[in-house]
């Protein structure tokens, strides 16, 4: 079960009293607090980064270390030029860590690229403790080439990206998606199928209905999260196709867009044996109603 922020904070304030009372280590040592950590968690410690206690500073700034928290990453910077010298140095091996850590990224990315076995799930585990946002289309690039344990080692690296940078939830489905090969024939099978069913089946159907039936609403609902899934991974292979793919991309992932916002609108008339049904149109998880408003825990969306 998750350690909710105030758990960890109870944890946390009562190490502080303990190094307040001259007990070092108390927080720098606590792995219960490393175990438990996720970047949900932050805000409930950044105000202790400016704590009168420079002893409590130091080891925050060292926990903060040992989770790979980059979020205080600029915050540390200007402590190291402006704290005392416990307080520095604590800031200088934070600073160092995140640093070897961003050279280490590369090779890697490198080594889970071309070999196989016991180097492919070494380097998986170390880049699930230290990958970057920004690396993740190195990573998925190597998700998509992959199969069996070694795809299940790199979704793990994805989801420990996303865990460790929470603005990525929103898009959690699709980056833990795997991507296609370039195939322009397949490409454009799918555009014609997927403009037709928008631009004409649901602008005829749907478009003019105040509700839906829930059958109707889920339908839809997985067509367009199947359609954003495919845009999202088409992406990057547009520069293989010809010049009009890249103008029908763009025309399809505007009306995906108008049917996920006309859909969203509309009154779903839910089953009596199915009133938890419903899916979100923006990223295809379970809804749940409270008091009466339906909202997504995934995505932390409502209608």
């Amino acid at each position: 079960m998750a350690v909710t922020n105030v758990e960890y904070l109870e944890r946390f304030l009562d190490d502080v009293d303990k190094v307040s009372g001259g007990r070092p280590g108390a927080i720098s040592e606590d792995r219960w607090l490393v175990a438990n950590y996720d970047p949900g968690k932050l805000p409930c410690l950044t105000p202790y980064l400016d704590f009168d206690d420079a002893r409590v500073r130091s080891e925050l700034v060292t926990l903060l270390g040992d989770v790979r928290e980059r979020g205080v990453y600029d915050k540390i910077l200007m402590m190291r030029d402006e704290a005392g010298d416990g307080v520095s140095m604590a800031c200088l091996g934070y600073l160092t860590m995140l640093h070897e850590d961003d050279e280490a990224i590369p090779g890697l990315i490198d080594t889970m690229e071309h070999t196989r076995g016991p180097d492919f799930s070494r380097a998986a585990r170390r880049l699930a403790g230290i990958a970057r946002a920004s690396d993740l289309p190195a990573i998925r690039k190597i998700y998509g080439q992959v199969g069996g344990t070694m795809r299940d080692e790199t979704r793990i690296i994805l989801e420990r990206i996303i865990a460790r940078n929470p603005e990525l939830s929103r898009k959690r489905d699709l980056i833990l998606s795997v991507p296609v090969y370039p195939d322009e024939e397949a490409f454009e099978r799918f555009l014609d199928t997927s403009i037709e069913y928008l631009d004409v089946r649901y602008r005829k159907n749907v478009l003019p209905q105040t509700s839906v039936n829930e059958g109707t609403y889920n339908n839809v609902v997985r067509a367009i999260r199947r359609m954003r899934t495919r845009l999202y991974n088409e992406a990057d292979n547009l520069r293989f196709y010809g010049p009009d793919k890249e103008d029908r991309f763009h025309e399809l992932s505007e009306l995906v867009r108008w049917a996920n916002d006309d859909l969203g609108g509309k009154k779903v008339l839910l089953s009596d044996d199915r009133k938890q049904s419903k899916v979100c149109p923006r990223c295809g998880g379970m809804l749940i109603c409270y008091k009466g408003i339906w909202m997504c825990p995934d995505c932390g969306g409502d209608l």
